[in-house]
């Protein structure tokens, strides 16, 4: 029942015209209640094969990144969410403070974490790559409070025509349509670590999720999303096949999500941080 209520709830939210008097009148707390009762479930399964387009709507506008270089500049931290909230200290396990290295954020998207970044690793080479309305906004944004240490890129063939030393998909590879593509030339790079945060990935001896598994996402209510299960055997070879070493895979704590709804058709689920580092022949 639960299960039908959300699919149908996702549906009649789905319309512009509600979703705009949501957004403008309903108070957040009452936002966030409608989530606990209708949306026991996170995610719900599909027939889809592949992402819609606009599947992810970018929300960060120049006002809010604004915003957060405010808040910056008064708590000298990170206040936005973060989908690994210990991004930071693995970085230092890393790299020295005074250590120049290429940092490629794919998928990033609030600026206090570029701040940040810049503040525990000075010589921090720090590349974005996004949607292009909020690439556009990164650009309004360097220009008009100088971040010349912000590198935004406009085109993805700038991505595989460089090479980084850490590549960082915060919560971001399972929103991207063509990830296999976007992955084989990635890693046929000589990029040194990868990085996955938030993502989910299951195994299956199910032909059609072989691969991948198409859900929609609806607890971001009123927005509807729509992303990839990853089917984890198929990932990690993407990389194995590359000479990259698993160096850990961890569960990710920033939520708790009921995987419940897709016990009949996957096995194994988790929502997980994996990291692995290419191991270079000598």
């Amino acid at each position: 029942m639960l299960n039908f209520c959300s699919s149908f709830l996702a549906k009649f939210y789905s319309s512009s015209s509600v979703k705009l008097i949501i957004k403008l009148f309903l108070p957040k707390f009452i936002k966030n209640k409608i989530k606990k009762i209708f949306f026991k479930y996170y995610f719900l399964p599909t027939n889809l094969k592949s992402l819609p387009k606009n599947s992810y709507p970018e929300k960060f506008d120049y006002n809010y990144q604004k915003d957060l270089i405010k808040k910056f500049e008064v708590k000298e931290k990170q206040s936005s969410f973060m989908s690994c909230p210990h991004l930071i200290s693995l970085l230092s396990t890393k790299f020295s403070f005074d250590q120049e290295f290429s940092f490629l954020d794919v998928g990033g998207e609030r600026i206090d974490f570029y701040l940040h970044l810049k503040k525990k690793f000075k010589n921090i080479k720090y590349y974005v790559f996004n949607q292009k309305n909020l690439l556009d906004v990164f650009f309004n944004i360097k220009s008009d409070f100088s971040l010349e240490g912000l590198n935004v890129i406009s085109n993805i063939s700038e991505i595989y025509n460089n090479q980084y030393d850490f590549v960082n998909f915060g919560a971001s590879i399972q929103y991207i349509d063509n990830y296999e593509e976007f992955l084989n030339k990635i890693t046929s790079n000589e990029n040194k670590y990868i990085f996955f945060s938030a993502v989910t990935n299951y195994l299956s001896d199910n032909e059609n999720y072989k691969k991948k598994m198409v859900v929609k996402q609806v607890n971001v209510f009123p927005q509807i999303n729509y992303l990839y299960f990853l089917n984890k055997d198929y990932l990690y070879n993407v990389l194995f096949k590359q000479n990259y070493i698993l160096l850990f895979e961890k569960k990710n704590t920033t939520d708790v999500i009921n995987y419940d709804n897709f016990k009949n058709l996957l096995k194994a689920i988790e929502f997980t941080d994996i990291m692995f580092e290419k191991k270079f022949q000598k």
